[in-house]
């Protein structure tokens, strides 16, 4: 896929407080080298933030809030790892229903570490299987273990993206 493609795509990067900042400055930065459009979507207004090691982290600038956010306005997701953070996202109802909204519409996106098990506790990824592998590919789903590489989850994610243009080529 080019980057030119790429590059006229909208991620949502769906995070509450306590997420791992590592994982997510990673993926944004990602992200964004490929020239993807990344808005940092959370239940929190104003800042948000990440949590390092055993501590709380820089805060980062919320795009919208979950509250005000449609699916349909994006173009993928990425939901990264951080046990408080992923708690909070799966039990809050307009966490659920934009995430809930991405799966059933097969969105491409990205469920990492905690997010993969609050998500199944919540009985979100029925229908989806994953592995032991450090990046498993379910449909349009990037499922990824808390210490993925980067680069093989955006891989993923950008391999994702050009199957579903394939598929809707054909």
């Amino acid at each position: 896929m080019s980057e030119n493609t790429f590059s006229q795509k909208k991620i949502a990067l769906l995070a509450c407080s306590g997420f791992d900042e590592k994982s997510f400055v990673s993926l944004q930065q990602s992200l964004i080298a490929l020239g993807a459009s990344v808005k940092v979507i959370s239940r929190d207004s104003g800042l948000v933030n990440g949590w390092v090691n055993n501590g709380w982290g820089l805060s980062y600038p919320v795009d919208a809030v979950l509250a005000e956010t449609l699916a349909i306005d994006y173009d993928m997701f990425v939901v990264p790892t951080g046990e408080r953070h992923s708690t909070m996202m799966m039990n809050e109802a307009h966490g659920r229903r934009i995430i809930n909204a991405f799966l059933r519409e097969q969105v491409p996106g990205i469920l990492m570490g905690t997010s993969i098990q609050a998500a199944s506790e919540q009985d979100m990824l029925a229908g989806y299987t994953y592995g032991e592998d450090a990046v498993c590919v379910d449909k349009n789903l990037v499922l990824a273990s808390e210490d993925a590489d980067t680069k093989d989850m955006v891989d993923a994610l950008v391999n994702v993206v050009a199957n579903t243009v394939d598929a809707a080529a054909a």
